[in-house]
């Protein structure tokens, strides 16, 4: 069954018009005439352009920088390190650094940036990071 922008958009965490933005740039999904239409094809050709963002108490991009320094262990040592990791702008991702190290939910420890895993709200986190996908072009986008 085919979905609208507005249902892919929530599965994938996203907005409607990033959706529609990608879709054009892509070639993906058809127009008839109540709108955008995206096949199962469709949709995973969406999933791997946007990636997977979860909702959560915190911003897309901190939610993406959290859980790609969730999943090493060795951590990142610069803020463009952390952007290429997570599909993200460089001043994007060098916001969400600044925020997360403020708020605590990233640490420096032998020179790299890892995420907080003892940060009191790190259990109310950890089920949504999980859900998070970066793109796999990992391209540098805006969130």
């Amino acid at each position: 069954m085919d979905a609208t922008p507005e249902q892919v958009a929530r599965r994938l965490g996203t907005s409607r018009r990033r959706v529609v933005s990608a879709a054009r740039r892509l070639g993906v999904g058809r127009l008839d005439a109540s709108g955008w239409l995206f096949s199962l094809e469709d949709e995973e050709a969406l999933r791997a352009e946007l990636g997977v963002d979860a909702g959560g108490p915190l911003p897309r991009s901190q939610m993406r920088v959290l859980a790609e320094l969730s999943l090493r262990p060795r951590g990142l040592v610069s803020a463009r390190a952390v952007a290429e990791a997570c599909g993200l702008a460089p001043a994007t991702a060098s916001a969400a650094v600044k925020a997360l190290l403020a708020a605590g939910f990233i640490v420096v420890r032998d020179g790299a940036m890892h995420a907080d895993v003892l940060h009191p709200r790190w259990l109310e986190l950890r089920p949504l990071l999980r859900e998070v996908r970066p793109p796999e072009s990992r391209g540098m986008q805006a969130a």
